[in-house]
């Protein structure tokens, strides 16, 4: 049932359901429109990531499955602490699929980074309110702001 729960809108302080949504759906566009333009400038999306629509459903599908469903899941058999490590762990692991289209070292700093910065804060955000849409808007935000400094910050 806490699984379920987790894929509810929720009402958290002044973020209506409604609220929610719509910055879900703003995050989106802004993310299509950038891979978009990505896309029409270098024939790849993401700095070298082929055009898929899986990249513009990253952030609602991975936090569905690593917060949503492992993270809960694994709060069904283990504390919290450990739900946490493990779905956190999961996710960065998660980001070895990337090797197709970056350098080894690229590779290992996403999946440290994924696995014990921004999985374990996603968790955290996950946990407080309850429902996986806080995280997924993060998540949304946080990918458009790493793409903006790679591109115009990295060099």
């Amino acid at each position: 049932m806490i699984i379920l729960e987790s894929l509810s809108f929720k009402q958290i302080d002044s973020f209506t359901p409604a609220i929610q949504i719509a910055l879900i759906c703003l995050l989106f566009i802004l993310t299509l429109s950038i891979q978009r333009k990505q896309y029409k400038e270098t024939g790849f999306t993401w700095e070298k990531y082929p055009w898929r629509i899986s990249t513009f459903l990253s952030s609602a599908y991975e936090e569905i499955i690593f917060r949503g469903i492992v993270l809960f899941g694994l709060m069904y058999v283990l504390p919290v602490v450990w739900s946490v490590f493990i779905s956190s762990i999961l996710f960065g692991l998660w980001h070895l699929k990337n090797h197709k289209w970056q350098s080894k070292k690229d590779t290992i700093h996403q999946v440290l980074y994924t696995g014990i910065i921004f999985g374990p804060i996603a968790c955290m955000i996950t946990l407080w309110t309850g429902t996986i849409w806080m995280a997924v808007i993060v998540h949304y935000a946080h990918n458009i702001l790493i793409n903006v400094f790679n591109k115009y910050f990295k060099k």
